[in-house]
């Protein structure tokens, strides 16, 4: 099962600019929008896949991630879903 995130729902974050392959990160896009994806590492970039399927992947090449700039922030640890 996927882990699906909801708005209101809280993640606790290891702060870290190096993953493994397919861990869930949060990344900063362009300084001001942060996006919460599965992040695989590409011969040239990174690839960011939504788990929701409505999302589109995203990839960034190590020359787009200067210019826009993409950044991993950190690791996604815990998921905490909110019930009200």
């Amino acid at each position: 099962m996927e882990t699906v995130f909801s708005d209101g729902d809280t993640v606790v974050v290891h702060k870290q600019d190096d993953f493994e392959s397919g861990k869930i990160c949060v990344v900063l896009i362009n300084g001001d929008e942060a996006t919460v994806k599965k992040v695989y590492k590409l011969e040239d970039g990174i690839e960011l896949v939504a788990l929701n399927p409505s999302y589109p992947t995203r990839k960034f090449t190590a020359e787009n991630m200067k210019n826009t700039p993409v950044q991993v922030i950190g690791i996604v640890k815990r998921l905490y879903k909110n019930i009200d």
